[in-house]
């Protein structure tokens, strides 16, 4: 069986030749990893320039929120008054004072003043035991260069305090003449937490090359650099900082990168005891000559590289695994063709037996598309008609009311008209003439009234148009009147002004009126019911809710209150349809329906249709 396969092997090797294939999927693979490591580079590259960038930002934004206060001092009437009398170490405390004021707003390491000579005669610290007040600062740079009527800055390691501070300084003047010297201490701590980019290290060096400001502290106060005898004089002169106690940098060039740049060997900013590679750049600073320098660690650029190239690697062995096994398939699917071919005669006439089966299945369905048509039409019709007929039943049920509606006007009619005759006989016009009015007051609203029985009994049609809802409700009430008058209700009803839905106005007014007839059925025996008709705009929809203060509709019945024949009513007071046609006909119109409890007692019934601009009803 072994023997068997390694044959086969042998002769797929002889037809195709893996030596071939081996060499191109190797070169392909090579390429792919160098051209990932050249982009790779790029990126770190750019990535390293932008980060060099915002360090830079961050410095200038640092210094520049400093850097307009020692001038504003300097204007303060307080301190030029002082200075104006050729004060003495020890007079200034009020100043001082205010210096430390100052320097508390500012958060700033030390604020003092000098007089003309460099002594320092007020200082924010001038009651602690490292006070500056008699100090002399005239070897400071600061001083010589504001004492001269310009504003300088400069590094250094204080004379008293040993803490490192970058000096801000302007001149105090009164009449064209220099009277002295502000300064401000500025901290550096608070700058090197905001360059922390750790496992990157950011650093700034004076013109000696010694890191003066670094996130990584492995690097802070270092010299990078050999430093010359003529910015060693400089450095004592000035006492920036002591030499002897600046060691070198533990920084090695290990070679170079990719379009110039440099690789430096260099502390890890995570573990300052362990070495790594890092890519180093700089920029040229505009204060004091300095220069920003990164070390960018390559540590996770490696690892990606190392991660790509074992993927590289094993994707490429795949792929030959996969070229030797698709040489061993492809004969496997030679063998097969003659196979299949045997078989796709069959499938074919599987395929003719198959089609013959669906296109019999089609003509069915469309049969069951026509019949589900004319079913739903004669839902239609026969939905129209359950609501024409409870439309009569409901003109049937207020028969009785609306006689007494038609008879009471109508011998009040009768017995003005006599009066009418009477007076007209007797003389009086102006008594006839006011019966009269009344008898036309009567037949107006006996007219109004068959006006809208005449509107409710007529058979609705389909449509779905613009309707104002206001007169609908106003309707509804109208045609109800009797039956609410009989059962003492009270209606309120809201929010129906300029209210416009998309809806038929009779199949709309047929659902109010059986919403408003269960809402009255729904009342305790012993209660007056409270009936809440209330509108309100939910974005494009409207709700229209009808709330009673009945006893309300089990949780378990709620569910099924919208089905046909289904009735909470006792025997001979309903059919169980009102409900359920109400549903259907909210749903022709787009809209939805539902109830729930209301809180406090009772059921709320919510329509929710498509809302309309009034203005779209005015132009139709």
């Amino acid at each position: 069986m072994i023997g068997s396969g390694m044959g086969r092997l042998a002769a797929i090797g002889r037809r195709y030749p893996v030596t071939f294939v081996l060499p191109v999927v190797l070169a392909v693979a090579t390429l792919a990893f160098f051209s990932f490591a050249q982009h790779a580079r790029d990126n770190v590259a750019d990535e390293a320039e932008a980060m060099l960038d915002r360090a830079r930002v961050t410095l200038d934004n640092w210094f520049d929120r400093y850097r307009a206060l020692p001038a504003l001092y300097a204007r303060d009437p307080r301190i030029i008054d002082a200075l104006a009398g050729d004060p003495q170490p020890g007079t200034l405390d009020p100043v001082s004072r205010e210096l430390a004021a100052w320097n508390d707003v500012a958060n700033t390491l030390d604020t003092y003043i000098l007089n003309r000579a460099g002594t320092a005669v007020a200082a924010s610290n001038w009651q602690k035991n490292q006070s500056f007040v008699g100090q002399n600062y005239a070897f400071r740079p600061y001083f010589a260069e504001a004492i001269s009527g310009r504003e300088t800055g400069f590094f250094g390691l204080g004379t008293v305090s040993g803490l490192r501070g970058y000096f801000l300084s302007a001149p105090v003047v009164r009449d064209g003449r220099i009277l002295g010297v502000v300064v401000l201490k500025i901290p550096i701590l608070g700058l090197e937490e905001a360059l922390d980019y750790a496992p990157h290290s950011i650093f700034v060096t004076d013109t000696a090359g010694v890191a003066i400001i670094s996130g990584n502290p492995v690097l802070r106060m270092t010299a990078t650099g050999p430093v010359d005898a003529q910015e060693q004089q400089v450095i004592d002169r000035t006492r920036r900082y002591d030499l002897a106690e600046i060691g070198p940098a533990p920084l090695e060039v290990a070679g170079r990168w990719a379009d110039g740049y440099v690789l430096s060997h260099a502390p890890m900013a995570a573990d300052p005891d362990m070495m790594g590679t890092h890519l180093s750049l700089s920029r040229e600073l505009e204060i004091d000559d300095w220069r920003l320098q990164l070390l960018y660690d390559l540590g996770a650029f490696r690892g990606r590289l190392w991660s790509v190239g074992a993927a590289i690697a094993a994707s490429a062995v795949a792929v030959i695994a996969l070229v030797m096994l698709a040489l061993q398939r492809r004969q496997r699917l030679i063998d097969r063709l003659a196979d299949r071919e045997r078989d796709r005669a069959k499938l074919a006439r599987r395929v003719e037996r198959r089609t013959r089966e669906l296109s019999t299945a089609n003509v069915r369905l469309e049969a069951e598309v026509v019949e589900r048509r004319t079913a739903e039409e004669t839902l239609r019709r026969t939905q129209n008609e359950l609501v024409q007929a409870g439309k009569l039943a409901a003109l049937g049920q207020m028969s009785a009311a609306l006689s007494h509606e038609f008879n009471q006007p109508l011998t009040a009619i009768r017995t003005y008209t006599e009066n009418a005759a009477a007076f007209y006989e007797a003389g009086r016009g102006d008594r006839a003439a006011e019966n009269l009015a009344r008898v036309l007051r009567l037949t107006e609203r006996v007219a109004q009234l068959s006006k809208h029985l005449t509107r409710f009994a007529r058979r609705s049609g389909d449509d779905v148009t613009p309707t104002a809802l206001a007169p609908i409700v106003e309707e509804a009430l109208g045609l109800l009147a009797a039956r609410i008058g009989r059962s003492g209700a009270r209606v309120c009803v809201t929010g129906t002004e300029d209210v416009v839905v998309l809806g038929g106005a009779v199949r709309l007014q047929h659902v109010l009126m059986n919403l408003i007839t269960n809402a009255i059925d729904a009342a305790r025996p012993d209660a007056t019911p409270e009936i809440e008709i209330d509108v309100a705009r939910h974005g494009a929809d409207v709700e229209i809710s009808v709330c009673d203060d009945g006893t309300g509709i089990a949780d378990e019945t709620l569910p099924k209150i919208f089905d046909p024949f289904f009735t909470t009513k006792e025997v001979g007071r309903g059919l169980g349809l009102g409900l359920s046609i109400c549903f259907n006909i909210v749903r022709d119109f787009g809209g939805t329906m539902r109830a729930e409890p209301r809180p406090g007692g009772g059921t709320r019934m919510v329509v929710l249709l498509r809302s309309v601009p009034a203005e779209r009803l005015a132009a139709e």
